[in-house]
C-alpha cells in the first residue's frame, strides 16, 4: 500500500512499504522522481493526474525503477545520468553476459539489484543541468556514492527547497546499505574496494549541505526535516566506519600506502609476527602450496593455474615427488581453482573442500558471487570439523568463512607442527574481508568472528595465506583486538544504517538458487529462493514467483510463506542455523525457442524489503 504525503500544493511523496518516490503535479500532468512498484496509473489517477510527463531517476536499481513497467506503451520520458542510462539500457543483456557472470573482479557495478529487463532512456543529463518539469526547473545534483552516476533532484515548490536524495542520504544521518559503496581506488579495483566510494559520498553530502535544502526526501524511509544536522551525522558515522576498516585491513600488507588516499594519519595495527614456512610445506608459486610427506608424496593446497599442475607433473616424472595423493581447495575463487582443469587431466587424486566451498565448485551455475570459474569440478565436500589422515599427518577441515562465506580452513598436524592453511582470510596486518559481495557475514558465530573462534580453538603454530610466502601467527592479544574491531564495526554499521549489520553488507540475503539452469521447452524444473535472516528474531517472509505468460506452476500457488530463524548462517547447507529454502515446481512452455534465456523474478515481502529481490535465469536447451 502506497501512502501519499502532501508536501506542498504541487509536491507529494509516494511512500511504499520500504521505498519512496516523489511526485510533482501541475494541473493534470506530473513528473515522478523515481518510480517504485507502487507508482501506478491508478494511484496517480486518484490524485487527478491524467498525464505522466516524465520520470526522473536517482539511480538504476530495481527499487527505484520497478514501477516503470506500469507505464509501458505510454511513451513516458525517462531521464537520468549518462552512467545510469548505460546500465539501464543494457540491463536485459547484461544478465546473460559472461563478463557480468564469471571471473567478476574489476567492476562490481552493475549488480544483482539492477532491473531484470532493459529500460529505454529518453534523456541523459549531467549534474548541474536542469530539467523543465512543467514550467519548474528541477536541478540534477551529483549524488555519486551509492552508484557512480547517481543523481539527486532539487525541487523548489511552495517556498520549500526539497532535495530528493535517492540512496545517498537517509533521514537521521543514515545510509540504506554499504555493499553498494564497493569501488576501486588508487591501485585497486572494485573487488578490493570496501567503502571505496566513501570519498565520493563525502563530497556528495557536502554538495547537499551547500544546496541548503529545507527537506530531504530519501529513496527509503522517513523524510528528514533537519538536513544539515542529519548530513553532518552521516559524514561523521561514515568516517568512523572507514577508520575501523583501515585499522585492521589485509590491504595494509599488500598496498601499504593505499589508505593514505583516505587519511594518512588514521591508525593501523602493526604487523603480526612472520615466520619461515614450516619444513613440510613448499611454496609452488601463485596461490599453491605443497604439503610433502617424509616419504616423498604430496598433498596440494589450491591450484590456481595450469603451471602448478605441470610443475608437479615434472617433479613426479623426475622422481622428485613420488606422487600427488590429494588436493585441498580453500575457496571457490578462480585464482585458487582454475588450474584444476589441467591438474585433473594429469593426476588421479581426490579433491577436497569444506562442504559449502565444494558445493560452489560442483555447482558453479547455482551461485552468483565474485571471481567464479564457470566449469564444475569433482570435489568431495567435508562436513565441518572432519578429521582424516594422510600419511603421517592428521588433517582437520572446517568452515572458515573469512574472505567469503564459501571458504574452508585446513589444520595440518604432523612432523611436530600445527599449521593452519587459512586461504585468503587473514594477513599479518589483519582481516581479508574487503569484498562484501563475497558474503562476509557479521555477527557472533559467523564470518570473521567464527574464524577467530576457530583459531582460538585449534591454536595453530602458524597461519598460511595462499598469496603470501611467509607464515605468520597472532598472539592472544592480537586476536582480542581483531574481535573488538569486528564488534565495533557491527555497532558502527548499525548506527550508520539503523539496521542489523548483515542486511547492509549482504547483497544476497534473498537469492535465487540455482541462479541459472538449462531446460528444454515443455520441461519441468525446480526453482527456489534461499533467505538469510540477519536479525536476532525470526523473519516471517512471503515470496512470490512472477512467471511470464505460458509458464505454469505445477505444485501450488505463486506465493510461498516461510519463517527464517534468528541469525541464520548464510547457507541452507549449514549444519547450524541453516537458511530458509522456498521452492516451486514449474513447467516451461512448449513454444520457447532454443537458445533464448528467460529471467524469472521473485518478489519478497517482509519487514526489511518489499519488491523484486532476486532473479534467476532459465536457458532454453537447443534441439
Amino acid at each position: 500500500m502506497t501512502q501519499v504525503i502532501r508536501l506542498t500544493d504541487e509536491l507529494f511523496v509516494l511512500a511504499g512499504e520500504t521505498v519512496v518516490a516523489g511526485l510533482l503535479v501541475k494541473g493534470d500532468s506530473a513528473f515522478l522522481i523515481d518510480c517504485h512498484a507502487g507508482c501506478t496509473q491508478k494511484l496517480l489517477w486518484s490524485l487527478g493526474v491524467r498525464k505522466l510527463a516524465g520520470i526522473l531517476l536517482t539511480q538504476h536499481r530495481r527499487d527505484q525503477t520497478e514501477g516503470i513497467s506500469n507505464w509501458h506503451g505510454l511513451n513516458v520520458p525517462v531521464i537520468c545520468s549518462d552512467a545510469e542510462a548505460d546500465i539501464l539500457e543494457k540491463a536485459g543483456d547484461c544478465w546473460i553476459d559472461p563478463a557480468f557472470r564469471w571471473r567478476r573482479f574489476a567492476s562490481l557495478v552493475p549488480d544483482l539489484a539492477m532491473p531484470g529487463e532493459s529500460i529505454a532512456v529518453t534523456r541523459r543529463v549531467k549534474p548541474g543541468e536542469t530539467v523543465d518539469a512543467l514550467g519548474d526547473p528541477v536541478l540534477a545534483v551529483d549524488a555519486a556514492g551509492p552508484s557512480p552516476g547517481a543523481l539527486a533532484w532539487l525541487v523548489c515548490s511552495g517556498g520549500l527547497r526539497v532535495l530528493f536524495s535517492g540512496a545517498a542520504a537517509l533521514a537521521g544521518g543514515r545510509l540504506h546499505d554499504l555493499w553498494s559503496l564497493q569501488k576501486g581506488f588508487g591501485v585497486i579495483q572494485d573487488y578490493h574496494g570496501i567503502l571505496g566510494a566513501a570519498p565520493e559520498l563525502h563530497k556528495t553530502l557536502q554538495r547537499f549541505v551547500t544546496l541548503k535544502p529545507d527537506l530531504l526526501v530519501p529513496a527509503y524511509g522517513a523524510l528528514e526535516k533537519s538536513p544539515e544536522g542529519s548530513l553532518a551525522s552521516l559524514r561523521d558515522r561514515l568516517t568512523r566506519l572507514q577508520q575501523n576498516i583501515v585499522r585492521a585491513s589485509a590491504l595494509n600488507h599488500y598496498f601499504p600506502e593505499l589508505y593514505h588516499a583516505w587519511n594518512r594519519s588514521w591508525p593501523r595495527l602493526p604487523k603480526a609476527e612472520t615466520l619461515p614456512l614450516p619444513p613440510p610445506v613448499r611454496y609452488l608459486g601463485d596461490t599453491s602450496f605443497l604439503l610433502r610427506s617424509q616419504d616423498g608424496y604430496g598433498f596440494l593446497i589450491d591450484c590456481g593455474n595450469s603451471d602448478t599442475a605441470d610443475k608437479l607433473h615434472d617433479q613426479t616424472r623426475s622422481g622428485q615427488l613420488n606422487g600427488l595423493e590429494g588436493v585441498w581447495i580453500t575457496h571457490m575463487h578462480y585464482d585458487h581453482t582454475e588450474g584444476l582443469v589441467r591438474l585433473l587431466a594429469l593426476f588421479d587424486c581426490p579433491v577436497y573442500a569444506s562442504r559449502l566451498t565444494a558445493d560452489t565448485l560442483c555447482h558453479p551455475h547455482a551461485y552468483f558471487i565474485p571471481c567464479q570459474y564457470p566449469e564444475p569440478f569433482p570435489v568431495v565436500g567435508l562436513t565441518d570439523q572432519t578429521v582424516f589422515t594422510w600419511r603421517e599427518f592428521t588433517l582437520t577441515s572446517f568452515e572458515f568463512p573469512g574472505q567469503t562465506l564459501y571458504h574452508g580452513g585446513l589444520l595440518v598436524e604432523g612432523q611436530g607442527h600445527r599449521i593452519l592453511f587459512a586461504g585468503d582470510s587473514f594477513s599479518s596486518t589483519g582481516l581479508d574481508d574487503y569484498c562484501p559481495q563475497n558474503r562476509v557475514l557479521p555477527g557472533p558465530g559467523r564470518g570473521m568472528q567464527l574464524c577467530l573462534d576457530r583459531i582460538r580453538a585449534y591454536q595453530p603454530d602458524c597461519l598460511i595465506n595462499q598469496h603470501q610466502q611467509q607464515a605468520f601467527r597472532f598472539t592472544q592479544e592480537e586476536l582480542d583486538t581483531f574481535e573488538q574491531i569486528l564488534v565495533d564495526r557491527e555497532h558502527l554499521t548499525e548506527e550508520l544504517t539503523g539496521r542489523s549489520a548483515g542486511w547492509v553488507w549482504d547483497d544476497a540475503w534473498f537469492r535465487a538458487v540455482p541462479f541459472e539452469q538449462t531446460a528444454a521447452p515443455g520441461a519441468n524444473l525446480e526453482v527456489a529462493v534461499h533467505v538469510t535472516n540477519h536479525d536476532q528474531e525470526p523473519l516471517p517472509i512471503t515470496a512470490e514467483l512472477v512467471l511470464p505468460e505460458g509458464f505454469q506452476i505445477v505444485d501450488g500457488p505463486a506465493t510461498r510463506h516461510g519463517n527464517a530463524g534468528p541469525l541464520t548462517s548464510g547457507s541452507v547447507l549449514s549444519d547450524v542455523k541453516p537458511d530458509l529454502c522456498l521452492t516451486w515446481q514449474i513447467r516451461l512452455p512448449e513454444s520457447l525457442k532454443p537458445g533464448e534465456t528467460i529471467r524469472l523474478p521473485f518478489r519478497a515481502s517482509c519487514r526489511v524489503h518489499e519488491g523484486v529481490s532476486a532473479i534467476c535465469l532459465i536457458h532454453v536447451a537447443g534441439a
